[in-house]
């Protein structure tokens, strides 16, 4: 028990891993309460993980605060219209399920807004590490973020499985949702970052380089 617990051994990394992530999640959520700071901790967060993600140690809470006091500003500037379009959105779909409009209607719209809910998550995958990891304007990082998401189609549809996947296993297993809740206040957001992270590296890892 005390060699995997000695520090080095995968057994270790991966406790200390899941301890980073833990507390990562926790200021992400707290930070993200006020709703119109949740886009610099989103960003916060992504660098974090991203970091995580190319083994590079560090103090993650310092980082983490580093980096969202360093996007605060800037990430108002697409994350507010990010909240707008997610407010329209939500109340067109109520009023489309509300019957105050025909079937037909009603589908159509709700249709729309779940296309557009996944075109925008789709484009933001890639804009938030972006804003993380590159120094950029918010019109050159959106321009960025939209040919990723095109261009690295694949990646896109995967890391929006990640996103939506515990929102597909509480339809699929209701019972599961006080688990899947649990997971999502201890975990959720920072470990789907990480994944996400994961799947980008080798992508963020060229552009550094070009960067560079």
């Amino acid at each position: 028990m005390a060699g995997l617990l000695s520090p080095g051994t995968p057994f270790h990394r991966a406790w200390s891993s899941a301890a980073d992530l833990v507390l990562v999640n926790v200021v992400t959520l707290v930070a993200s309460a006020p709703l119109v700071t949740a886009g610099a901790a989103l960003t916060a967060c992504a660098r974090v993980t991203a970091e995580m993600a190319r083994d590079e140690e560090g103090y993650v809470l310092r980082t983490w605060w580093r980096s969202f006091r360093g996007a605060l500003l800037q990430s108002l500037a697409w994350w507010l219209p990010v909240l707008a379009l997610a407010g329209t959105g939500a109340v067109a779909y109520v009023l489309a399920g509300s019957g105050a409009a025909s079937a037909g209607t009603a589908g159509a719209v709700s249709g729309l807004v779940l296309a557009g809910s996944a075109l925008v998550t789709g484009i933001l995958v890639w804009l938030v590490p972006l804003v993380a990891l590159f120094e950029n304007t918010v019109a050159g990082h959106l321009a960025n973020a939209v040919r990723l998401a095109v261009g690295r189609l694949g990646t896109t549809l995967v890391a929006l499985a990640v996103l939506v996947a515990p929102l597909v296993l509480v339809v699929v297993l209701p019972g599961s949702r006080t688990a899947v809740a649990w997971f999502e206040v201890l975990l959720g957001v920072a470990f789907a970052a990480y994944l996400i992270a994961l799947l980008q590296r080798r992508v963020m890892g060229d552009l550094r380089e070009s960067a560079a």
